[in-house]
């Protein structure tokens, strides 16, 4: 059942709504926990992750030393 997240704009309290994805909106509007009706709904990114749930590889360490680009080799003044 997915979650919906709305803020008052009168207590400026977030609160969370949860309801089925074929339910619709109240026509009245949206009462927060302290019983206003001037709500809004706040956008929530989620996190999706592709694959087997295994960790991301870590970056290797940049080489140090000597060698060629700028500024690894010295050539820069």
């Amino acid at each position: 059942m997915p979650a919906y997240d709305y803020r008052c704009r009168v207590c400026d309290t977030s609160f969370e709504i949860r309801r089925g994805i074929t339910e619709s909106a109240p026509a009245s509007g949206v009462l927060c926990p302290a019983g206003h009706d001037e709500t809004s709904r706040i956008f929530s990114a989620v996190a999706v992750a592709v694959g087997r749930g295994a960790p991301a590889p870590a970056m290797a360490a940049p080489a140090t030393g000597g060698g060629g680009a700028c500024c690894g080799g010295g050539c820069c003044g």
